[in-house]
């Protein structure tokens, strides 16, 4: 199964959700094999809409979709308010749930088990859950165990998203869950390797580079379901580059009290990847506060990647032009003309 964690469009500044916008990039990542859209993630800056927001996307995402073809990120916040989002979800036929573990308070995984977790799942028995384990922004983490313990005491937590780069944890949930279980990588990078190791048999994952490619990374999951190692490999080294688009950290100067300093800015997702899908004509404007566009240094690693992913796979992006009737060969010239400038 592959699930697109996809981004917001925005228009006037920030302020409004591009509804038709929205609409196009749901039909394309269905028209080229994405099994699943996650809406309100990471990727689409859930934290950053409210529920009217997410209301009116629902019912743009539903006008190209069916409910089975749809994921809602629960988000975090007041515990009453994500099981509302939940309700809210259930009353349009939406049942699968993206469950990211609480950050900022720092709950033990028991705690998130018996505090977070287990009163959402109890809430929401129509749900299909999937908690998600992303301790580089959350800062805690639902243990394998606490998972498994999880499962037992609420049937319909189904699957998990795991992002947590280490495929030692996947085997173990593999190990406590058997293969009933929905185990998904949440790592464009470690996809391949998480479908295709024995010991963990993920059934899928959670890709931000489908946003730009979705046709090739939905073949990518093909291949490791059919156990074809070396066609995945190939399409997972084409894709590398993309990858790369997850997090960004370059150094942008900054100038005080006349002085410039040479600063490491870190910049993650979704803003290198909203970079790109502007630079290519996709998306009118990028992201809402406190994310903001990247500096130029960024810029050009963004523009980098993917210049280098085309010189490997040159039709790379060739779905995405026919889709959105943007001319990707010229706008890469320009980006590759301002590189060579800079």
């Amino acid at each position: 199964m592959l699930v697109t964690a996809l981004v917001t469009p925005f228009v006037d500044e920030g302020r409004r959700v591009d509804l038709r916008a929205l609409e196009r990039l749901v039909a394309f990542q269905r028209d080229q094999g994405v099994d699943v859209v996650l809406l309100f993630g990471t990727t689409g800056e859930g934290a950053s809409l409210t529920d009217d927001e997410r209301d009116a996307m629902f019912d743009a995402a539903l006008s190209v979709a069916p409910p089975e073809a749809l994921m809602v990120g629960l988000g975090f916040g007041p515990l009453a308010s994500v099981i509302e989002r939940g309700r809210r979800a259930l009353r349009r036929g939406v049942r699968d749930m993206l469950l990211v573990d609480h950050p900022y308070a720092g709950p033990s995984s028991a705690s998130l088990r018996q505090a977070w977790h287990g009163p959402i799942a109890a809430a929401l028995p129509e749900a299909r859950l999937f908690p998600y384990a992303v301790p580089g922004r959350t800062g805690t983490e639902l243990l394998p165990d606490d998972l498994a313990k999880l499962v037992e005491n609420h049937p319909n937590v189904v699957g998990c998203k795991d992002a947590t780069g280490r495929l030692a944890r996947m085997e173990r949930v593999r190990e406590l869950l058997g293969d009933d279980f929905l185990l998904m990588c949440g790592d464009d990078a470690h996809l391949r390797d998480a479908m295709i190791d024995p010991d963990i048999r993920a059934q899928g994952g959670f890709s931000v580079v489908s946003n730009l490619a979705p046709g090739a990374v939905a073949r990518l999951v093909a291949s490791c379901r059919a156990g074809d190692a070396a066609g995945a490999r190939r399409l997972h080294d084409e894709l590398l580059p993309l990858f790369r688009l997850v997090g960004i950290t370059a150094d942008e100067t900054v100038t005080v009290g006349g002085r410039e300093h040479s600063v490491p800015q870190r910049v993650r997702n979704p803003v290198p990847l909203k970079e790109v899908l502007q630079r290519l004509g996709v998306l009118a404007e990028l992201c809402r506060a406190p994310l903001a566009p990247m500096g130029p240094a960024g810029r050009r690693h963004a523009q980098r990647a993917v210049l280098d992913a085309v010189a490997r796979a040159p039709e790379l992006l060739s779905p995405l032009e026919l889709a959105f009737g943007v001319d990707v060969r010229r706008r890469l010239g320009e980006a590759r003309e301002e590189i060579g400038a800079a």
